[in-house]
C-alpha cells in the first residue's frame, strides 16, 4: 500500500467578487501513490479583506496597460506573501509545506488558450520562504482544455458521495459524477450579476435574497438572458469574468426596471439555467434516476435563500427528482480555498490535478508552477 504522506498545505482564492482573499490551511493524509486523501481537514481558515485601493486597482486592470498589469501581478504577489505571513502568524500555525494561491483572474479566453492569473508566486516564495504554487490552469489549457472548471478535482476526491456539486461564485458552475468520471462546466454568472445590481443601491450584495424575493418578474428581461449563445452551448465550456462584465451585467444593468425586479428576475434565470445544466447531465451521461438526486451547494450565492428556493423549484418544474441543499458554512465559505490546498498537495507529488473528462485537454496534468521557499 506503500507509506502515509501528509501534507499541510494554505489555500488562497481571490473570487470576482473582490471582497478579499480565501484563506484555508487544510492538512490531507495519502496512502502510497493514490490521490484519494485517507483524511482531510480544514484546520483554520478566514477571508483577508481587500483594502479599498486593491479592491479598485483590480477591478480596474482589465482595461490596464502593459506596465500597470506587470507592476500589479509582481505587487499582489507580495501583498498576498505579507497576508498569509500574517494569517499563518495569527492562526498559531508554524509549518506548512507549502501555499497554492489561484491567484486573481483578469482574462480568461480558452478559445486563444489564454488565461491570467496575478499575484506573483515567485514574489510570494520570496516574502514567506515557503514553497509557492501558481498558474494552475495554463497547462491545461496548452493541451487544448478550457483550464475550467477546476473544482471537480475536490468534488471526486473529497465528495464522492455527492450526486451533483454546484458553486454559486461570481460564476454558478455545476460538476456531476459519471461512470467513466466527472462532468463539469461553467453556468451563467451569478453574484457578480446579483452584486453589481445591488451596488446601484449602495450595498454591496443582498442578504439572503430578500430584495430579490420582494421583486416581480420580467419575462421579456429573462428571454434577453436566455438569448445569450453561451447559454445554449454543450459541454465543456467555460467562462471568463470578462463575458461576465461585458454581455451579461450590461443587460440586467441597462434594463428599465427597479433594482428588486431585475434582482428576483437574475434569481430565476439563475436558477433556471441550473436546471437546464442538470437536465442536459442526465441525459447525456445517462444518469439514472431510480433514486433521488442530491445536490449540494456552495460558494456565498448558497446563502441566498431565495436563489436557492429559485434552483429547487425550477429542478421541480422539469421533474428532475434533485434534493437541493446548502453545505455547512465553513465549506460555503472556503470550498475554493480547500480546492486550491488540495490541488496543492496533489502537484507536490506530481499527481493530476485537473480533470481532462471536464475540461477537454488532452491528457491530465499535474498543473501549476512551483516556487521553492528554501533550497
Amino acid at each position: 500500500m506503500g507509506p502515509m504522506r501528509e501534507y499541510t498545505v494554505l489555500g488562497l482564492m481571490s473570487g470576482s467578487s473582490l471582497d478579499g482573499v480565501d484563506a484555508a490551511v487544510c492538512r490531507f493524509a495519502f496512502q502510497g501513490n493514490s490521490p484519494v486523501p485517507e483524511s482531510w481537514s480544514i484546520i483554520a481558515a478566514d477571508t483577508l479583506p481587500y483594502t479599498t485601493a486593491w479592491a479598485e486597482r483590480l477591478a480596474a486592470l482589465p482595461s490596464a496597460d502593459a506596465y500597470e498589469l506587470a507592476l500589479a501581478h509582481a505587487e499582489l504577489g507580495r501583498y498576498f506573501g505579507e497576508q498569509a505571513k500574517l494569517f499563518l502568524s495569527q492562526s498559531g500555525i508554524e509549518s506548512i509545506d507549502a501555499i497554492a494561491s489561484h491567484g486573481h483572474t483578469i482574462f480568461h479566453y480558452p478559445e486563444h488558450q489564454m488565461t491570467l492569473q496575478i499575484g506573483d508566486g515567485a514574489a510570494m516564495a520570496g516574502v514567506t520562504g515557503i514553497t509557492t504554487i501558481d498558474q494552475f490552469r495554463s497547462q491545461d489549457m496548452s493541451l487544448g482544455g478550457q483550464g475550467a472548471p477546476i473544482a471537480p478535482i475536490a468534488d471526486q476526491l473529497l465528495f464522492p458521495e455527492q450526486d451533483f456539486m454546484l458553486n454559486l461564485g461570481g460564476i454558478a458552475n455545476i460538476s456531476a459524477k459519471r461512470q467513466d468520471g466527472y462532468v463539469a462546466f461553467d453556468i451563467t454568472g451569478a453574484n457578480q450579476v446579483l452584486n453589481a445590481l445591488c451596488a446601484e443601491l449602495g450595498l454591496p450584495y443582498d442578504k439572503g435574497g430578500a430584495i430579490a424575493r420582494s421583486g416581480r418578474m420580467i419575462p421579456a428581461l429573462f428571454e434577453k438572458v436566455n438569448a445569450l449563445p453561451y447559454h445554449h452551448q454543450p459541454y465543456p465550456k467555460s467562462l471568463g469574468n470578462d463575458w461576465v462584465r461585458e454581455a451579461h451585467i450590461p443587460i440586467y444593468q441597462q434594463w428599465g426596471a427597479a433594482v428588486e425586479d431585475r434582482l428576483h428576475t437574475a434569481c430565476r434565470q439563475i436558477g433556471h439555467h441550473t436546471a437546464m445544466a442538470v437536465a442536459a447531465i442526465i441525459k447525456r451521461e445517462r444518469v439514472s434516476t431510480q433514486r433521488p438526486l442530491q445536490l449540494l451547494a456552495t460558494g456565498g450565492g448558497a446563502f441566498n435563500s431565495f436563489l436557492m428556493d429559485c434552483i429547487q423549484e425550477s429542478c421541480q418544474a422539469l421533474s428532475l427528482g434533485l434534493n437541493v441543499a446548502p453545505a455547512s458554512s465553513q465549506l460555503i465559505n472556503f470550498k475554493e480555498a480547500l480546492l486550491m490546498a488540495l490541488m496543492g498537495a496533489l502537484r507536490l507529488q506530481g499527481l493530476p490535478n485537473v480533470l481532462p473528462s471536464v475540461t477537454g485537454s488532452r491528457r491530465p496534468v499535474s498543473g501549476g508552477a512551483l516556487h521553492l521557499g528554501q533550497l
